[in-house]
């Protein structure tokens, strides 16, 4: 009687072990969904026709000959000629991907979409993801590895268009992650200007669906490089041209030392300036008003200070032909103006927040705040959220005195007690823009904070401190 007691004992037994076990490994995983950045490449015209083809085309040679042409008739014919003929070179360009009045698009334009799981695209993957090895591709690539493609969605948009039209695609891919899934919860990593689409979703459908969002490389708030011509504040700085091209152009370093001691570099800068100057309002009443400022998914990135003297600088005396496209852009800003209270009730709230940003890269010199640090597409201010940061290629000084002094980078650079997420925002210096190469340290780092449960903090991991930095390939090293 004892053995089958036993016996019975040892079947219930090993039938509860199976079925915990069988519970734990059909428990599903909360998938993954990619919000990726801006794409100048990824649009295209009448897709699906014969008439197929890229939105926007960029011939050197043609361009190279207008511009000489340009110069030489300038010589005769003044300024004018040049502006001119530089307003005819960037609207043949730009003219394509302009937007009605109302921030709709204009041309037969769209983009090549993801809207069910990844492992629904095996000709796809096959051609190109299996393939990536940097940016959001090779994200997508790391997580189809390690969750598989059944548990990876990639949102791709039209960048131009309003971010809660972009809006109603994440939430699409939010909710098809979690029928498909059954659970209850996804994990987003929005990358670069996925950051203000990413927002747009949080503010119009809420986050009782997240588990956590990471920002990468991301417009968290805005950007200066999109933000300044906007409103106006473009100009070359010499200082600023010469160190852009001694760091970006290295190679070439004695050849802009002798052109900056010949004057050319000043000459060049003057030009520039002054032409400019002469003929903002031209360039912004013919090329800027039509193309650029049709794009509402480019105004997501404007500085609230400058949002009402940009508006009033692309729209002045049209703003009733334009009502519709700025009934768009006042919709966003909304949000943004209580935007800091949005995001720390969210994390407050449950969900993980976490910014990975980089530094240690010269921007473009042609606006006002090209002397920031940046990882040469964004600036490092702005994707960490408000954290105080040095010049490019200057530090906060010997003297500077952070409020917690752990926040300081090693390097004197950063001051991250300012971010509005000061314990969850990394720092890489020397990274590119979108840091996730694929098999690297930084793509390591990434995904253990997806997977993390719960929030995760700059003491969470020694592996993984507040500041590092990393070589081209992405490995990552302590400071000394």
């Amino acid at each position: 009687m004892k053995k089958v007691i036993c016996i019975i004992l040892a079947l219930v037994l090993g039938l509860s072990c199976s079925v915990s076990t069988f519970a734990q490994s059909s428990q599903p995983e909360n998938p993954i969904v990619i919000v990726r950045g801006m794409d100048f490449g990824g649009l295209i015209l009448d897709q699906g026709t014969e008439n197929e083809r890229p939105a926007m085309s960029v011939e050197a040679g043609p361009i190279v000959a207008s511009v000489f042409k340009g110069l030489f008739t300038s010589i005769f014919k003044g300024n004018e000629a040049f502006a001119d003929m530089a307003i005819e070179i960037a609207g043949g360009i730009f003219a394509p991907l302009a937007c009605d009045e109302n921030g709709n698009s204009i041309g037969n334009i769209s983009v090549k979409e993801y809207p069910l799981a990844m492992s629904n695209y095996p000709e796809a993957l096959e051609a190109q993801f299996n393939h990536e090895t940097g940016a959001e591709g090779a994200v997508v690539r790391e997580a189809i590895e390690r969750y598989g493609a059944e548990n990876v969605y990639f949102v791709t948009y039209d960048w131009r268009l309003d971010p809660y039209d972009t809006a109603k695609r994440i939430d699409a891919a939010v909710n098809r992650a979690l029928a498909d899934s059954g659970a209850d919860k996804v994990r987003i990593i929005c990358c670069s200007l996925g950051g203000v689409m990413t927002q747009a979703y949080l503010d119009e459908y809420g986050y009782e669906k997240v588990e956590n969002c990471i920002f990468l490389s991301s417009a968290i708030y805005g950007s200066y490089c999109s933000s300044d011509p906007y409103a106006g504040k473009v100009g070359i700085d010499v200082d600023i041209l010469m160190t852009f091209l001694n760091d970006s152009l290295s190679d070439l370093k004695p050849l802009w030392t002798v052109l900056k001691a010949l004057g050319l570099v000043n000459a060049v800068s003057d030009f520039a300036n002054n032409l400019m100057d002469e003929h903002k309002e031209k360039v912004y009443a013919e090329l800027m008003r039509s193309t650029f400022a049709t794009w509402p998914g480019l105004w997501g990135m404007q500085q609230t200070a400058d949002f009402e003297a940009a508006k009033q600088l692309m729209f002045s005396g049209v703003e009733e032909e334009y009502a519709g496209l700025i009934a768009k852009l006042d919709k966003y800003q909304q949000y943004r103006l209580q935007r800091d209270e949005f995001l720390t009730k969210m994390q407050a709230d449950g969900v993980g927040v976490m910014l990975v940003t980089s530094y240690g890269k010269p921007h473009i010199p042609a606006f006002e705040h090209s002397y920031v640090q940046s990882d040469a597409v964004l600036e490092t201010e702005l994707m960490s959220a408000g954290a105080t940061v040095a010049p490019y290629g200057k530090t906060l000084g010997d003297d500077y005195v952070a409020a917690d002094p752990t926040k300081l980078s090693p390097d004197r650079v950063i001051d991250a007690s300012t971010c509005l997420f000061p314990e969850s925002t990394w720092f890489i210096k020397g990274a590119s823009h979108v840091c996730c190469n694929y098999g690297s340290d930084v793509a390591d780092m990434l995904f253990w904070l997806s997977e993390f449960d719960g929030q995760p903090t700059v003491k969470s991991n020694e592996k993984y401190p507040q500041f590092q930095y990393c070589d081209e390939q992405q490995n990552l090293y302590f400071f000394d």
